[in-house]
C-alpha cells in the first residue's frame, strides 16, 4: 500500500508540475505559440520643398506609424531639434494629429515635439508645421529615437533643406578689346575690304593694302597681342611680320617689318559702335586709314577730325570662331536672382558669365530670337511648347550688348520657335509661298536693324535651325526634289540682311554680315550644298550641328573601332564639303558628355563612361579637325548652351524642362561645360564647384 500510494503521490506531483510548465508557456512547441513580438513605432519626413530663398517658409511632415497588427502603442513621443538657421514659421501652420498626443511647436522657436500619443495596431498619424530657413546653406535635420511605453524606442528621421540667400548678379562688364594672341580678320567700315598683305610679299618695309574677303588666304588673318601700356602689336599669321608706320614721301603709311618693341609698331584700339575700332599708331598719333574704295589700295594713316570717319574704323571677325549658344542665358541669370542660389564661378569668384567665357577664349555668342510678332508669347505667361524655351527681344537684345562690351563676336539664328525652324510663325499660319516671302523679307530687315540700331550689328546670321529637318511648314521645308520653295524663302531672308546693312534710315550703310545655311549631317554636306548653289542662294558659310552621340563617330580611326549605326565619318563628310562647295564651315552647335546626362553616351569618347578628360579631348580633336580642312576653309566652332546646369526651383522640381511655363530652360545635364555639382545624383547648389568652369571650357577656348 505504501508503495502504491508513493507511486500515486509521484505522477500526481508530475501532472502539476506539467500544468505549470504550460502556464508558464514551457510546455511543447508542437503544442504552444510563442507571444508576438512588439515593434516600436516608426517616424519618417520630409520638407515641402528642396529649397527656400533665405527667411522663406515651407512646411514639415511628420509621419508616424504603429507597426503592430494586434497591439497598440501608447505614451508615443519625440522631438526634434531643428539645426542652426531653421526654426518654426511664424505663424507655425500646424495641421494634422496624433493619437490625442500632445503637438509642440512654438513660433519662432527652434524645436517641435510630440508627447502622449496613442496608435491602435496597424494606424498611422500625420501632421505638419511651417519651418523657416533663416541662415543659408544645406541644413541637414535629424529627430530624437521615437519612443512608446510598451515597446520601448525606434528609429529617427532625417530630412535636408536649401536655404538660398540672395542671388546678386555681378557688375556686367565693359571689356571692349580682342582677345590677346587670337587672330582676325581686319575689316573695313566703308568699304568691306580686309587687311592684306601686298601679293603675299614677305618684304621689310613693304606696303599693306586692302583686298576683297578671303577664307583661304591667311595673309588676311592678323595675330593681336597685348603688350605692356595698353598697346596692341598686330603680326601677320602669314609671314610673321608687324604691323609699322613709315614716312613714304610725306606721306604716313601702314607697313610691315621684324616685329619688336618700337612705339612704331605699337598700336592703340578704340572702340567706336557696333564692333568697329579706330586703330591709332603709339608714335604717330594717327589712325589707321585707305584712301579710296578699290581693292589694292595702300593703308595709311590720317588725323582724327572729331569723330572717327567710315574709312578709320575697322571690324575685328575672329579668323577661329569660339563660340557658345547661350541664348536662354538671361532667363538663367533670372532664375538664379529668384532662388537667390550662387552665381557662376571662375576661380571661386561670383562672375559674369560672359566675362568668365571671354577669360576663358570664348570670341563669339549665338542668340536665337523668337519675336513676337510673328510668334506668339515668347517665355511669356500663357506660353505653350516651344515657345516656353525662348526670350524676349528685350532680353536678347540686352544679351546682345553685353556681348559687344566685351568685345566679342555675335551670331543670330533668326526664325526660329524654341526648338526648331519647322513650324510655321502663327502671325503667318495659312500664307501662300508668295505671301510668305514677303513675311520672311520683312521680319528679317526688321530684326537686323533693330540689332544695328542697338549698335550690336551680328557678325554672322543664321536663316533657320537645322533647316534640313524643316522650315516654315511644308512649303518652305526642303527635300531632295523639292527645293524650290525654300529656296525663294532663303533668297529673301539674305536680301533683306544685305538690305538691312545698306539701309541709311540709321546712318552710312556698313557692310553685311557673314550669312550661312545651318543643317545637321542627317543630309549630306556637299548634297545639300550643291542644291543650294543650283538655287542661287547667297550666302558666306556652311553651318551644320555636330554631336557624336547623335551623328557618329568624328574620325576615321574612331569608327574604325565602332559605328554601331554606319555613320558618316564627320571628318570626311567636312573635308569633301571643303573641296566640293568651297565655303568655309562653322560647326554652329556641339556637345559632349563629362558625366552621364541627357541623352545615351557615344562609344568614342565614352566607351566606359564620360569624364572631365574625354569632353575636353573632344572639343580638342574637333578644332584640329576644323583646322585640317583643305584650304584653311575651318571657320569654328561653337558649343551649345555650356552654362546651362540644373537650376532647382524653390517649390520643388526644376526650371530645367518645366513644360509650359515661361521660366523654362533647358535640359542639358551632363553637358554643360560649367559643372553640375550632381556627384551624389542631385544637383548641390551650396557644393563649392557648382557652376564652375570644367576643363572643357579651357580647350573650347584654345587656352
Amino acid at each position: 500500500m505504501m508503495l502504491r500510494g508513493g507511486v500515486a503521490r509521484t505522477g500526481s506531483l508530475l501532472a502539476v508540475a506539467a500544468g505549470l510548465l504550460a502556464s508558464l508557456g514551457c510546455g511543447s512547441s508542437g503544442t504552444s505559440t510563442p507571444p508576438p513580438t512588439k515593434l516600436p513605432p516608426t517616424i519618417s519626413k520630409a520638407f515641402g520643398a528642396v529649397s527656400v530663398a533665405l527667411n522663406g517658409t515651407t512646411t514639415l511632415t511628420f509621419n508616424l506609424s504603429n507597426p503592430n497588427t494586434t497591439l497598440s502603442l501608447s505614451g508615443i513621443g519625440f522631438n526634434d531639434n531643428l539645426p542652426a538657421g531653421q526654426v518654426v514659421g511664424t505663424p507655425n501652420g500646424l495641421t494634422g494629429s496624433c493619437g490625442g498626443g500632445v503637438i509642440t511647436a512654438i513660433a519662432g522657436s527652434n524645436s517641435v515635439s510630440l508627447s502622449g500619443a496613442t496608435l491602435g495596431a496597424s494606424t498611422s498619424c500625420t501632421f505638419a508645421v511651417n519651418i523657416t530657413g533663416t541662415t543659408t546653406g544645406t541644413l541637414n535635420n535629424r529627430t530624437s529615437a521615437v519612443t512608446s511605453t510598451e515597446a520601448g524606442s525606434g528609429g529617427t528621421a532625417s530630412a535636408s533643406l536649401i536655404v538660398a540667400g540672395p542671388s546678386q548678379q555681378p557688375p556686367q562688364p565693359t571689356d571692349i578689346t580682342p582677345i590677346s594672341a587670337e587672330a582676325y580678320y581686319v575689316l573695313n567700315q566703308l568699304d568691306g575690304l580686309q587687311v592684306d598683305l601686298n601679293n603675299n610679299s614677305t618684304t621689310d618695309g613693304d606696303h599693306l593694302l586692302q583686298e576683297p574677303r578671303t577664307f583661304t588666304n591667311t595673309s588676311q588673318r592678323w595675330t593681336f597681342t597685348k603688350i605692356s601700356g595698353g598697346f596692341w602689336q598686330i603680326r601677320n599669321v602669314r609671314n610673321g611680320l608687324c604691323l609699322d608706320s613709315a614716312n613714304i614721301s610725306g606721306v604716313m603709311y601702314v607697313v610691315q617689318n621684324p616685329c619688336g618693341s618700337a612705339a612704331t609698331e605699337q598700336w592703340i584700339l578704340t572702340a567706336t559702335n557696333n564692333g568697329y575700332y579706330a586703330i591709332a599708331n603709339n608714335s604717330t598719333g594717327l589712325l589707321m586709314d585707305v584712301p579710296s574704295t578699290s581693292g589694292g589700295a595702300f593703308l595709311e594713316q590720317t588725323a582724327l577730325s572729331g569723330r572717327a570717319t567710315q574709312s578709320q574704323q575697322w571690324l575685328l571677325r575672329p579668323a577661329l570662331l569660339r563660340g557658345v549658344d547661350n541664348a536662354l542665358l538671361e532667363k538663367q541669370e533670372a532664375a538664379r536672382i529668384a532662388t537667390g542660389f550662387p552665381w557662376w564661378k571662375d576661380a571661386g569668384v561670383e562672375t559674369d558669365v560672359l566675362q568668365i567665357l571671354k577669360n576663358h577664349g570664348v570670341n563669339m555668342v549665338r542668340l536665337r530670337p523668337s519675336s513676337a510678332p510673328p510668334y506668339s508669347n515668347p517665355s511669356q505667361p500663357g506660353c505653350t511648347g516651344n515657345a516656353c524655351f525662348a526670350e524676349t527681344e528685350e532680353q536678347d537684345l540686352d544679351l546682345a550688348k553685353r556681348t559687344k562690351n566685351l568685345g566679342m563676336s555675335l551670331e543670330l539664328t533668326l526664325l526660329f520657335d524654341g526648338g526648331s525652324s519647322a513650324s510655321v510663325p502663327p502671325a503667318w499660319s495659312g500664307h501662300t509661298l508668295a505671301q510668305l516671302q514677303t513675311d520672311v523679307y520683312n521680319y528679317v530687315k526688321a530684326e537686323i536693324l533693330a540689332y544695328r540700331q542697338a549698335g550690336t550689328m551680328p557678325d554672322l546670321v543664321s536663316i533657320g535651325n537645322e533647316v534640313d529637318t524643316g522650315f516654315l511648314g511644308s512649303i518652305g521645308s526642303p527635300t531632295g526634289t523639292n527645293f524650290g520653295g525654300f529656296a525663294v524663302l532663303q533668297i529673301q531672308a539674305m536680301q533683306a540682311v544685305a538690305d538691312a546693312a545698306a539701309d541709311t534710315t540709321l546712318g552710312p550703310a556698313i557692310p553685311a554680315p557673314l550669312t550661312c545655311i545651318h543643317i545637321t549631317p542627317a543630309w549630306d554636306l556637299s548634297q545639300f550644298f550643291t542644291l543650294v548653289n543650283q538655287s542661287t542662294i547667297p550666302y558666306d558659310a556652311i553651318c551644320q550641328s555636330y554631336y557624336p552621340f547623335f551623328h557618329g563617330p568624328l574620325t576615321d580611326a574612331q569608327a574604325a573601332v565602332a559605328n554601331p549605326n554606319n555613320q558618316p565619318v564627320e571628318q570626311d563628310v567636312l573635308v569633301a564639303a571643303a573641296n566640293n562647295i568651297g565655303k568655309p564651315i562653322f560647326i554652329i552647335e556641339a556637345g559632349e558628355h563629362y558625366e552621364n546626362g541627357f541623352d545615351s553616351n557615344d562609344p568614342w569618347y565614352s566607351p566606359t563612361g564620360p569624364t572631365l578628360q574625354s569632353q575636353s579631348r573632344f572639343l580638342l580633336d574637333l578644332q584640329t579637325v576644323q583646322q585640317d580642312l583643305p584650304n584653311s576653309l575651318g571657320m569654328g566652332f561653337e558649343y551649345w548652351n555650356p552654362a546651362g546646369v540644373n537650376i532647382p526651383r524653390l517649390g520643388g522640381g526644376w526650371f530645367n524642362g518645366g513644360t509650359n511655363l515661361p521660366d523654362a530652360i533647358y535640359v542639358w545635364n551632363g553637358l554643360t561645360i560649367f559643372n553640375n555639382a550632381d556627384g551624389s545624383g542631385a544637383t548641390n547648389v551650396n557644393d563649392p564647384n557648382y557652376s564652375t568652369p570644367l576643363p572643357a571650357l579651357d580647350s573650347l577656348g584654345g587656352h
